[in-house]
């Protein structure tokens, strides 16, 4: 999918974001936000997220960790939550994306109504019950496959119903952004660290933000066990506060967790 022509001052403030994301000085951790902050911003984007896929593949449901949102407070909240609680493959237009299969390496961006046409969009439950509500309607997605089977680093863009659709220079752009600012974002960050699955699971939720009551309720585990988890991770991680886990997880890419 390729090309559209791209506008002149969104490309120069593409570039005036990424100089700026190279010259913050409060660590590479900071860099994620301030980037999906910043093109969120040009590209008129009420929403945005940066998450990583870990089944993201033909019939795969889709189960991904949030790095960094944009947008998702309020009443658009429980969208992310179902989202969350069903798996990617809940939005038609991701799955679309799913069901194309890619190799290592790969790198595809698409409007929505690309992927999936206005009936079965409009007619998806997740769409219908959980999107709409929020006024978030048209979107626009860009995927990088990795050399892990099923794992993918994805962004994607909301605008509310009220604003113009996203067009194809608007999709260049996110591609142009995805492809030069991928390594920035955090996501491939730690892949190798040997853990449980327990430890994985709930090292996934602490990224999201929960804490260990909503971790303990989430995974059906006592708090106590959520605690015992967490030390376990920050050993792993070599951080001792939450904090200094999600700086590192986003911003240590030497390391990978497995």
């Amino acid at each position: 999918m390729s090309g559209g022509t791209l506008r002149g001052s969104q490309v120069r403030a593409l570039v005036h974001l990424v100089n700026e994301a190279h010259e913050l000085k409060t660590g590479r951790a900071a860099r994620p936000r301030h980037l999906l902050t910043g093109v969120c911003r040009i590209l008129g984007a009420d929403a945005g997220a940066c998450v990583m896929e870990r089944d993201f593949r033909p019939g795969g449901q889709g189960g991904f960790t949030a790095v960094v949102l944009e947008g998702w407070g309020g009443s658009a909240e429980p969208a992310l939550e179902a989202l969350q609680r069903l798996g990617s493959a809940c939005n038609p237009a991701i799955r679309s994306l799913m069901a194309q299969g890619h190799g290592a390496g790969d790198l595809v961006t698409a409007r929505r109504r690309e992927l999936v046409a206005d009936s079965q969009w409009y007619g998806a439950p997740y769409v219908e019950n959980y999107l709409c509500p929020t006024g978030l309607d048209d979107s626009v997605y860009s995927s990088r496959w990795s050399e892990r089977p099923g794992v993918v680093q994805g962004i994607g863009l909301y605008r509310e119903r009220s604003g113009r659709p996203f067009d194809e220079a608007d999709r260049e752009l996110l591609h142009v952004f995805h492809a030069e600012c991928g390594a920035m974002l955090g996501t491939e960050a730690s892949h190798d660290i040997k853990l449980t699955q327990r430890e994985r699971q709930t090292l996934e939720l602490l990224l999201q933000g929960l804490g260990d009551k909503q971790i303990a309720a989430r995974l059906g585990i006592s708090r106590f066990t959520v605690n015992q988890y967490t030390k376990s991770i920050y050993r792993h991680f070599g951080v001792q506060s939450r904090a200094a886990l999600i700086a590192k997880v986003l911003g240590d890419g030497d390391k990978r967790m497995s």
